[in-house]
């Protein structure tokens, strides 16, 4: 990946993120409805929800680039299934019987970090589309959706971001082991 593929993301994640502050303040400029759990927790204003904003988005933005700037995995074995690649991917040895945790080194905690990079990336534009769409839904006073809100809120978003996350895995994984096996098809061409 590019630095162009790279600052398109951060520069997206920002505008979503500004959008959502957007229709916040024009729906609660007072913060009173808000369901930030930074203003309902702690009670912050606007002044502790932007600069939390900012730190987050940082940080996010700042564990990304890990996933772009990834170096590409060596030495891998020709015969590795789905599940064995992803234990491959954070080991950087086929799996054996003794069951044994993750071995820090530069290699692997770079490793993680790109996963985290993606794993956030995926949620932070996916959070910033529901807030998106929420805040639209409550402007526009759609009485069906304040009804279910109301009702289910406590487990509904709580259940859609595990299911998030859980997506954003599968998909990190089947991206990498598909490039991986497109490796392994590679022919050269002779000339």
């Amino acid at each position: 990946m590019n630095n162009r593929t790279f600052i398109t993301v951060a520069g997206y994640i920002i505008l979503l993120r500004l959008l959502d502050l957007g229709l916040t303040f024009f729906y609660t400029p007072a913060l009173q409805y808000e369901w930030n759990p930074v203003v309902t927790v702690f009670g912050y204003s606007w002044l502790g929800m932007l600069v939390t904003q900012i730190i987050l988005i940082s940080f996010i933005i700042y564990v990304m680039s890990f996933y772009f700037y990834k170096k590409p995995l060596l030495d891998i074995p020709h015969d590795l299934s789905f599940k064995e690649y992803i234990y491959f991917y954070f080991h950087n040895k086929k799996r054996s019987s003794k069951k044994k945790w993750l071995d820090y080194n530069r290699r692997s905690l770079e490793r993680v970090l790109a996963y985290n990079g993606f794993i956030l990336m995926t949620l932070s534009i996916s959070v910033s589309y529901l807030a998106i769409i929420n805040n639209i839904l409550v402007i526009r006073q759609v009485r069906a959706y304040s009804n279910f809100i109301y009702k289910y809120s406590n487990i509904f978003f709580p259940i859609l971001l595990i299911i998030l996350a859980i997506s954003s895995f599968y998909l990190f994984f089947y991206m990498e082991y598909k490039t991986y096996k497109d490796k392994l098809i590679q022919v050269p061409i002779e000339r």
